[in-house]
């Protein structure tokens, strides 16, 4: 990540997710029903925003398996990102979410070699621990046991709540869930946020003045996408 994007990160950083999917709609790149996650991925953790790069892996954990992929495979990909990473991997048993890579010790790992957050479509456990490490953890709820956990691929396209997710991929999330930002859209989106927000104001201090009314709000023409 060069250190044009790292200060890109930032700044988006100072806007929230819903802000960053109006601004987004703008450009027209995307279907406005796509892109991000679904009600089904909650910050367990709840802590703030977070904006980085993803490193994918899928993961099995209800049954025993040989299938397995060394930890240090994921390990080698964080720390190879140039920035702050976001760890993103697919539970894959059915139902997911028995067993949990991400705890107190794995946590702590990640987080000293970059990873600022994790995002999973099963669970994780330690919450407590995983807060105060600082990393922001999306999931589809807790758990108590890491089970036969282990990751079978490291890498790979996974989907993560309706969300289709590549590494590389530039993420941003927060308690309203996780938004993928296209690169090239990712310059663009502080002005259109910031564009988007005022007309949103504009009409909020209409609707609390005398010049409001049933009337006037009737015939109001619907804000132009």
């Amino acid at each position: 990540m060069t250190s044009q994007l790292v200060e890109l990160c930032s700044t988006l950083g100072k806007y929230d997710t819903p802000a960053l999917c109006n601004a987004l709609e703008r450009l027209n790149l995307r279907p406005r029903n796509v892109g991000f996650t679904d009600s089904s991925i909650t910050n367990v953790s709840q802590t703030g925003r977070i904006v980085g790069v993803a490193v994918t892996a899928r993961l099995e954990s209800r049954e025993k398996g040989d299938n397995g992929v060394p930890m240090s495979t994921l390990y080698a990909a964080v720390a190879n990102v140039e920035g702050p990473a976001i760890v993103v991997v697919q539970d894959d048993d059915q139902p997911p979410g028995c067993g949990a890579l991400l705890g107190e010790v794995v946590g702590t790992l990640l987080k000293t070699i970059g990873c600022v957050g994790f995002v999973t479509n099963g669970c994780i456990r330690d919450i407590d621990e995983v807060k105060a490490l600082g990393i922001s953890a999306y999931a589809l709820g807790l758990c108590v046991s890491h089970a036969y956990v282990r990751l079978t691929a490291v890498g790979i396209p996974v989907d993560i709540g309706g969300l289709k997710i590549e590494p590389g991929d530039l993420l941003h999330g927060d308690k309203h869930g996780l938004l993928s930002i296209p690169r090239e859209a990712a310059p663009e989106l502080p002005r259109l946020a910031d564009a988007v927000r005022t007309e949103e104001l504009a009409t909020i201090t209409w609707a609390h003045s005398p010049e409001f009314s049933v009337p006037a709000l009737l015939a109001r023409r619907p804000p132009q996408h």
